[in-house]
């Protein structure tokens, strides 16, 4: 009797054990993700900690709200009391698979504020006043002069546009223009690029207007945009990037940042999730967020990741490890704003592939 009573008292007691360890981790694991990158999190982790250690209170930043309770609510149910979506996220049947996944947050980035992808009106013909064809083969620009380019740049909607590059247009369903588009974001990337010495192709296709001659929908950019791609790494085999430059369609409240005096169109990056190379551009997307903040803190929105219920899901990602889709800015955005940030691009990227050249011993 006394052998099975201790049988049973040490059973429990690791049943317990584990139950507790299976327990504290999930705690574990829910409060990193629930911290991220939000700055107000990190301050209410802080003044929690405070409270046991008051040597901790002096780097609690001045005017901190205390919002204990909210935050508390949220790390446990994932309701947030200021985004009325996490009432119903988990009420709705298919409603959590149909929204972006935010992998990294930015600044002020949550579900209220979440990228919108948007086609075109059905009446829109932005080529109704050009007889310019579309281009079957894939021509591209070499913006540097050295024999070896490594970046490839291109848009899968290369019509998006901007109302401030529009005078007459004021609806923003309607920023769409053959000329007048992100196009323009990509040709700017490639010449600084390449004036800090990485040789990068621009593509020059024009893809919705080849959308349009081959009879195919907007949801099929993608496939055309695929086919250059795979062109250009038969072409070019030493291409090793691949950037695809969009523009959200949130308005200027959410696309823009002010550092220093300035403003900015934020950027943000989309990670396909349905594909082998998943999580290889996911670290490389994350790195880049991460220099971007370090350098012009609130200015990135993020990494979002994204699957076929919720957009493409793969977005030729599946093609490189070093694939991404970067969208800058909104509709509102000026151009000077795009600009600008389109030079902060240049520079974390540059300074991430000279410094993986230096660990790699080349300069190739």
């Amino acid at each position: 009797m006394f052998k099975f009573a201790a049988k049973s008292f040490a059973t429990v007691v690791a049943l317990f054990c584990l139950i507790s360890a299976i327990a504290f981790s999930s705690v574990k694991i829910s409060l990193l993700s629930f911290i991220g990158d939000d700055p107000s999190r990190t301050e209410t982790f802080l003044y929690v900690m405070s409270l046991e250690n008051h040597a901790l209170q002096s780097v609690i930043p001045e005017g901190f709200e205390q919002t204990l309770g909210r935050d508390i609510l949220e790390l446990f149910t994932n309701i947030n009391l200021r985004n009325m979506k996490t009432f119903l996220i988990s009420e709705i049947p298919g409603l959590h698979a149909a929204t972006p996944k935010i992998i990294v947050a930015g600044k002020g980035t949550d579900f209220t504020n979440l990228p919108i992808e948007s086609p075109p009106p059905d009446d829109l013909d932005v080529w109704e006043e050009s007889d310019d064809s579309a281009e079957e083969s894939p021509p591209t620009k070499e913006q540097t002069t050295i024999d070896k380019p490594v970046v490839f740049i291109y848009s899968s909607h290369n019509t998006e546009s901007f109302l401030p590059l529009l005078p007459n247009v004021t609806d923003p369903n309607r920023a769409w223009h053959k000329e007048k588009n992100v196009t323009l974001l990509g040709k700017r990337l490639g010449e600084k690029l390449g004036e800090k010495g990485i040789s990068t192709l621009v593509n020059e296709v024009d893809i919705q207007a080849l959308l349009k001659k081959r009879n195919m929908k907007f949801f099929q950019s993608y496939e055309l945009s695929r086919e250059i791609a795979v062109e250009t790494m038969k072409q070019k085999e030493e291409v090793r990037f691949y950037f695809d430059i969009h523009r959200d369609s949130q308005r200027k409240g959410v696309t823009t940042a002010t550092i220093n005096g300035k403003t900015y169109a934020k950027p943000y990056f989309v990670i396909g999730q349905e594909h082998p190379n998943y999580q290889k551009n996911l670290e490389f997307a994350t790195r880049l967020h991460h220099s971007i903040q370090e350098k012009y803190p609130g200015l990135s929105r993020g990494v979002f990741g994204k699957t076929k219920a919720d957009g493409n899901g793969v977005y030729n990602q599946d093609l490189t490890e070093n694939a991404l889709l970067i969208e800058i800015g909104g509709v509102d955005n000026t151009l000077e704003e795009l600009y600008r940030t389109v030079d902060v691009l240049a520079e974390v990227f540059s300074e991430y592939y000279w410094g993986e050249a230096k660990e790699a011993g080349t300069n190739k």
